[in-house]
Parts: C-alpha cells; structure tokens; sequence
C-alpha cells in the first residue's frame, strides 16, 4: 500500500494501484513498469507513485521504486521500496497459487517528523481462480516491522478481479494493518494493448481521521 508507515500503502504491490496482491510475477526475463497519482478528495495531497520491476530468470520478480506526497499543510515526503517476490505454487484456471515477498522500506518524512530507518516487511498471498478465470479471488497476510515505533504491525487484504467484458475487469478490495482503520477501493481495469499495456482507475475510502480518507487514483502498467 493511507499506508505504509502512514504515509503510504501496506506494502504488498499487486498490479497497481490495487493494493492487495496477486499470486503472479513477470514472465521469465520480463520487465513492467507501474505507475500512478492518487488524490485525496477532503484535503490537499497528491501521490505519485513509480514501481518498475523485472523478473532476472527464474522464479524471482524484483522491484525497486517508491512515492512521492505532497501535502498542503505538512510539505514533501518520500517512501523507497524494495522488494522481491517469489511463486510458491503457479496460479491455475479453476485452482489456486501460492506466493510470498519479502521487502523493506524507507521515508524520508514530512519535515517536522524525525528520521525513518528501513522497516522490513513480509506477505503471503494466495490467489483463487474461479468460473474460468472470470473471477480470481486474492487473498494477504503478513506482517510490517515498524522499526520508527517499535511496533510489528500484521497487515492483511482480501481482494477480488472480476471479468466484465472483453479486456475490461471490475476490482474490489479491502486491507488494512494494526493500528489503522480498514481501506476500500473499487475500480476498473483495461488492457488497452492485451499484456502489454493496461491503464486502471480507482475511487478509495478509509474512515480514519478527522477528516476521512477518499481519495480517486488513475494508473498505468507496462510490460514488455
């Protein structure tokens, strides 16, 4: 994934900017890049978010990227990621698939919070293949190891894709992480060219605060 650290989302990094994570990774030898801006919509600050990743050979998807947040009232922030990603158990029409990642992050806060150090986390991810493919269920746990408190916090998400039409699918999730309240995003998503490019639009909540989260992102992911 607001998020991560409170400044971002729990880091899990399915195909963005759906936060819950799928049992999938880029084709052997392949590369993605994915990006979004996310808006909050009662009160001034924006994301912007880059993730590029690549599968080097094998069974291994890494991923190096992060945001940015500027917020009216507090300035600039920044989170780096890292991460690698492994399959388990591949993904199956009509069956299941088992994955696991294991990362770290760091933020450069708001100026008037102290300094972060690199916060390690972990997710486990099992995906479901229904009515051909027409529905995949996903499902997260883990854990994030907040070394700026002290605190290891269990993260979780349980996500739906849902095929609607030719290329188009409709996306539902929920996720959150002790000591935050529960995030839901709703949205669509497109291949505008199939496995190539894929363009993806959310609306989110979360009923933290004053004042509440709702926020709109639009993203965009590239394969090749």
């Amino acid at each position: 994934m607001s998020l991560l650290l409170g400044l971002a989302p729990i880091p899990a990094f399915a195909a963005r900017p759906f936060n819950t994570d799928d049992a999938r990774i880029v084709s052997d030898g392949g590369c993605q890049i994915e990006t979004f801006v996310k808006q909050q919509g009662k009160f001034g600050e924006r994301e912007a978010w880059l993730l590029p990743g690549c599968n080097p050979g094998g069974n291994l998807e890494l991923t190096f990227g992060g945001l940015n947040i500027r917020n009216d009232a507090e300035g600039r922030a920044s989170t780096v990621i890292a991460q690698g990603k492994t399959m388990l158990k591949p993904l199956q029409t009509n069956g299941y698939g088992l994955a696991a990642t294991l990362g770290a992050a760091k933020q450069r806060p708001f100026a008037a919070d102290p300094a972060s150090h690199w916060n390690p986390f972990v997710n486990l991810i099992s995906s479901i293949s229904l009515q051909n493919d027409v529905t995949v269920i996903h499902v997260n746990a883990g854990a994030q190891d907040d070394r700026n408190t002290g605190v290891l916090r269990p993260t979780w998400g349980l996500g739906a894709e849902i095929l609607v039409a030719p290329r188009l699918y409709a996306i539902v999730e929920s996720y959150g992480q002790k000591g935050e309240k529960a995030s839901q995003q709703i949205g669509l998503r497109y291949w505008i060219v199939p496995e190539r490019v894929q363009v993806d639009g959310t609306l989110g909540s979360q009923r933290s605060g004053p004042p509440a989260r709702d926020w709109i992102s639009v993203g965009l992911r590239l394969l090749f």
